[in-house]
């Protein structure tokens, strides 16, 4: 479910690869008082995201946050989709031989693509691995098509502000970890005219209905 603070009447509904982890990490020290570190119990390891998961906008119960302030941050889809391939493919490896192999050699896919094979079948990968499929979908699988749901939108170059904001809502100082960010560093210029065209139809919506915020 989204981060819902019933105390402070806020809501705050969360995009991958969109400081996702960092700001659930920063929520939850709003909520608890004391930060998160992850912990093992009874051989489970337990992650910020199993106490905060992130799910369609359509299965999120708006009834229960209909009187709360609603927040979201927002990042320029090749950007994040960018940053998914660095962080799931290159760092994490989601699309290895060790990790995907019978998805993959279903779909027939190729194992470890480049990035101009990852944005030639972005579609067919993300129907293929449910991780790519979860931090690559467009924002407005999370989101929904309305900005006028939200009370505030904040794009990732308005991150300081979110943080000031909560802080005054926490009544301390709060600071914002940067996690997540194992993978080289992609620059959107490197991007080819046909990898760029692939990836601005793929994203059409989130441009369509966010892009003016961005």
């Amino acid at each position: 479910m989204s981060v819902i603070l019933d105390k402070h009447a806020l809501s705050y509904l969360p995009v991958p690869k969109a400081a996702c982890t960092s700001l659930k990490t920063l929520f939850f020290e709003v909520q608890n008082g004391f930060p998160f570190r992850p912990f093992s119990t009874n051989g489970r390891q337990w992650w910020i995201h199993d106490f905060y998961k992130t799910i369609p906008f359509e299965q999120i119960d708006h009834a229960a946050i209909a009187e709360h302030r609603r927040i979201a941050v927002l990042r320029d889809p090749v950007r994040r989709l960018l940053s998914c391939y660095s962080n799931r493919v290159v760092h994490h490896r989601e699309l290895s031989r060790e990790k995907a192999r019978k998805p993959l050699k279903r779909a027939d896919l190729p194992f470890d693509p480049d990035l101009p094979t990852f944005i030639a079948k972005l579609p067919a990968y993300c129907e293929a691995v449910p991780s790519i499929h979860h931090h690559a979908m467009p924002m407005v699988t999370y989101l929904g098509r309305d900005p006028a749901y939200f009370t505030r939108l904040y794009p990732m170059a308005e991150l300081d502000q979110l943080v000031a904001d909560m802080s005054a809502l926490a009544g301390r100082e709060l600071t914002l970890e940067k996690l997540q960010t194992g993978g080289p560093k992609i620059d959107p210029e490197s991007l080819d005219a046909p990898e760029r065209a692939r990836l601005d139809d793929f994203y059409a919506e989130d441009y369509a209905h966010y892009g003016r915020y961005l």
